[in-house]
């Protein structure tokens, strides 16, 4: 094998997850348990994807990055592509919940390095364009935003959220000693239903949240664009918690907007109110 997939082995258990054999009835049957837990759960987890050496890597690699982290700190709705304006205190479309967390952007990683080399695999985005049943799917070409490393030290969260895109797919590298679980809600609402209700009371604390198991190593897809979620505080721990996530689009050639690139690695402590609010 030669060319970006010659190292393809390296980064990722073949033997356990065979993406390098297309026409295989192991592959097609990795794709089909795969897309059986995202209409299930809405969530793909394979723990011991990445191989534990090259987590070993890669958790190295963030460690010398991070004190050059984006720090991010600030108050942000739930429904940040909407306009809040005008909802009662208490209504989830007025709640502004906390984010701080490090931000490791595109540009402040070595090319050479192994968040790169393991983002550029074409059987890995391949693999995902077939989890997803795309017609096609690329690499995001964003300078700033391709591929994001979130740190997280105590005392930090990123409290309750949805995504505006259909699958968000992410590598656990590191995890804390307590706290810092990843939590979630699936399907709370739906193009046409809003369901505050439950939204308030899951932010309440008056409905319980899933919280899987990802094991570090662990490759992670999930469709968070109706199922709400956050990571909880990291407890106390000597060891921050990493997460490395990728970005694809149907088209190539997709940069995120500048205000999005400012708002996910900005140290501005402006709270978020949504990007079509009447300010």
């Amino acid at each position: 094998m030669t060319g970006p997939d010659s190292c393809l082995n390296h980064y990722i258990d073949l033997d356990r997850y065979p993406i390098d054999q297309l026409h295989s009835t192991r592959y097609q049957t990795l794709i089909e348990r795969c897309r059986i837990q995202m209409q299930t759960d809405c969530i793909c987890i394979l723990p011991g994807f990445l191989r534990s050496s090259v987590v070993s890597e890669l958790s190295s690699e963030i460690d010398n990055l991070e004190p050059t982290a984006h720090r991010v700190d600030h108050l942000s709705t739930m429904y940040g592509w909407m306009n809040n304006t005008g909802f009662p205190p208490h209504h989830p479309r007025s709640l502004l919940l906390r984010r701080n967390c490090g931000v490791i952007s595109t540009d402040q990683l070595d090319r050479a390095g192994h968040c790169v080399a393991l983002f550029e695999l074409n059987a890995l985005t391949e693999f995902i364009r077939r989890l997803l049943n795309y017609d096609t799917l690329y690499r995001s070409a964003c300078t700033r935003l391709a591929i994001q490393i979130n740190v997280m030290r105590e005392g930090e969260q990123f409290d309750w959220h949805y995504d505006t895109n259909d699958g968000v797919v992410s590598f656990m590298i590191q995890s804390p000693e307590s706290g810092g679980q990843f939590e979630y809600v699936p399907l709370i609402r739906t193009e046409t239903d809003e369901n505050y209700e439950g939204v308030k009371r899951v932010v309440d604390n008056r409905e319980a949240a899933m919280r899987p198991d990802i094991p570090d190593g662990a490759f992670t897809l999930f469709m968070g664009r109706r199922s709400l979620h956050r990571v909880s505080k990291v407890g106390k721990s000597e060891r921050s918690r990493q997460s490395l996530l990728f970005s694809y689009d149907r088209q190539p050639g997709m940069v995120f907007p500048e205000k999005t690139c400012q708002r996910l690695t900005g140290e501005s402590s402006e709270p978020y109110l949504g990007a079509l609010t009447e300010a």
